[in-house]
C-alpha cells in the first residue's frame, strides 16, 4: 500500500514553524503573512527532499523578510500605547496645538508634552481613587508619588504612610487601577500579604481576584 501524504500541517525549519498545504500548484510558494507566520504551498507530488532543498535555498531570504517584519512590529509598538485598557495610536507632530484624544489616537506636540499629559491624568485618576478608598477604609495616606517602576505596580511606606504608584498603571482598566490602590492602602493596616490582609480587601472589594487577573 502506498504511503499516504499529509495534505496540511506544520514543519520546523531552523527557528521557524512553517504552515504548509499540498495543493494543485506547479511550484513551491512561500509567504510570510501579517501575523508573522510562514505559509508554504507544496505541489501534491513534491517530495520532502525537494521541500527542504527549497527552504535551504531560500534561507537568506527568509532571514531578511523575518527581520523586516520584526523591525516593522517594533516600530508599531513604539507608536502604540494603552490607556485605561484601550489601545491608541500615538501621533507626535509639532504642528498640533496641544495633547488630545482624537478617535483612536493620542496626538501630541512632542514626547515630553505627552509624558506631562499622562502624569497629569495619572495624578487626577490615582488621586480620586486614593481619596475614595481612604475615606471608605479609614486609612489615611500622607503623600502620593507617581513614577516609573520596573517590577512593581505600587508600593507603600508604612511608617510615613507614603503611597507610590507606577505611572504604567494608566495602561490598565479603571477597575484594575482601583484594586492596586486599595491593595497599597491596605498595607497601612497589614504590612504583609497575610490571610487577614486579603480578607480586609475582600470586605471592601469582593471581586478583587477577578481584577487581579489583569496583571
Amino acid at each position: 500500500m502506498a504511503k499516504q501524504k499529509i495534505s496540511a500541517g506544520v514543519l520546523q525549519f531552523f527557528q521557524w514553524e512553517i504552515f504548509y498545504q499540498r495543493k494543485s500548484v506547479k511550484n513551491l510558494l512561500l509567504k510570510l503573512n501579517e501575523e508573522g507566520e510562514f505559509h508554504l504551498n507544496i505541489p501534491k507530488n513534491c517530495s520532502q527532499e525537494k521541500v527542504f532543498a527549497f527552504l535551504t535555498k531560500n534561507t537568506a531570504w527568509m532571514e531578511k523578510i523575518w527581520q523586516n517584519y520584526q523591525n516593522i512590529q517594533a516600530r508599531k509598538q513604539e507608536n502604540e500605547m494603552y490607556f485605561l485598557g484601550k489601545k491608541y495610536n500615538v501621533i507626535i507632530d509639532a504642528n498640533f496645538c496641544k495633547t488630545r484624544w482624537y478617535k483612536n489616537s493620542l496626538q501630541s506636540t512632542s514626547k515630553e508634552c505627552l509624558e506631562r499629559f499622562l502624569k497629569m491624568n495619572a495624578r487626577i485618576i490615582f488621586g480620586f481613587y486614593l481619596k475614595k478608598w481612604s475615606m471608605r477604609t479609614g486609612l489615611c495616606f500622607t503623600h502620593l508619588s507617581i513614577k516609573k517602576m520596573r517590577t512593581r505596580w505600587g508600593s507603600c511606606n508604612v511608617k510615613k504612610a507614603y503611597i507610590n504608584l507606577n505611572i504604567r498603571l494608566l495602561e490598565k482598566s479603571l477597575q484594575a487601577i482601583e484594586y492596586v490602590i486599595l491593595h497599597e492602602l491596605a498595607h497601612l493596616k497589614y504590612a504583609n500579604h497575610s490571610k487577614e490582609f486579603y480578607q480586609f480587601i475582600e470586605g471592601f472589594m469582593s471581586d478583587f481576584r477577578q481584577r487581579e487577573k489583569e496583571f
